[in-house]
């Protein structure tokens, strides 16, 4: 069977259980892309942690030729994740639900944002947006989120999303996400920014639901490191 059909399979399966169920649209080109948006949904609760080196490779309008990346990425439910970028680091994206720090390790600088209860900002925005590849919540997804287009090749599946909030619309105006083809792994993401820049993660080497220690997720930043926040630098 081919990938394309094995997809189409899938979507139409669970279509046909959305009908019964008396909630599927009448639009059937919007019944398509709700029925995709809920395999993958579904799928995605079971996920408890992801770990895979990733290939950055970003598009900036200034640069004629693409600056290429690599790093490592860390997940876990809920809301946990660390982002690395360049061997060693360069840069460190550490995010628990309380806060976000983005550290620069060469510099000794870190920057500190809340991300609790009440916490806004275009950086909060930001780490909502970057985090779409690990749905926990259909509800809040859908929130947060609009399916645009949906298509098909030889890797698998690609949703093309827009954000709802207009906050996020003027950071970030579309997001995509490209999973296998029994939408249960991520295989890239790409984020297209206001200003025409490009940035696309490819996964690799994927691990999910393995053990992941909680060191992961913390830092201990002595006195040689400058710290910045919203509220000021000390």
């Amino acid at each position: 069977m081919s990938r394309g059909r094995r997809w189409f399979r899938l979507a139409a399966g669970l279509l046909l259980v959305l009908q019964g169920m008396g909630v599927a649209s009448s639009d059937p080109e919007e019944q398509a892309r709700d029925s995709v948006l809920q395999v993958w949904l579904a799928s995605s609760q079971h996920l408890t942690t992801f770990h895979a080196t990733v290939v950055q490779t970003r598009h900036l309008q200034a640069i004629r030729q693409p600056l290429v990346s690599t790093g490592e990425v860390w997940f876990a439910a809920p809301g946990r994740f660390r982002w690395e970028v360049g061997r060693p680091p360069q840069s460190i994206a550490l995010r628990t639900p309380e806060e976000l720090l983005v550290l620069s390790p060469r510099l000794r600088r870190a920057e500190r944002y809340p991300q609790g209860a009440g916490a806004a900002g275009p950086e909060r925005e930001l780490m909502n947006l970057m985090e779409v590849g690990f749905p926990r919540d259909a509800a809040e997804f859908r929130s947060r989120f609009e399916l645009v287009e949906i298509s098909t090749n030889a890797a698998g599946v690609r949703l093309r999303l827009h954000p709802r909030s207009a906050a996020a619309r003027r950071l970030m105006p579309e997001l995509t996400v490209g999973l296998d083809p029994d939408l249960s792994a991520l295989r890239t993401t790409e984020m297209t920014f206001a200003d025409g820049s490009r940035m696309r993660n490819e996964f690799h080497s994927v691990i999910t639901n393995g053990p992941m220690a909680d060191d992961l997720f913390r830092t201990n930043l002595d006195a040689s490191w400058k710290i910045s926040s919203e509220g000021g630098a000390r």
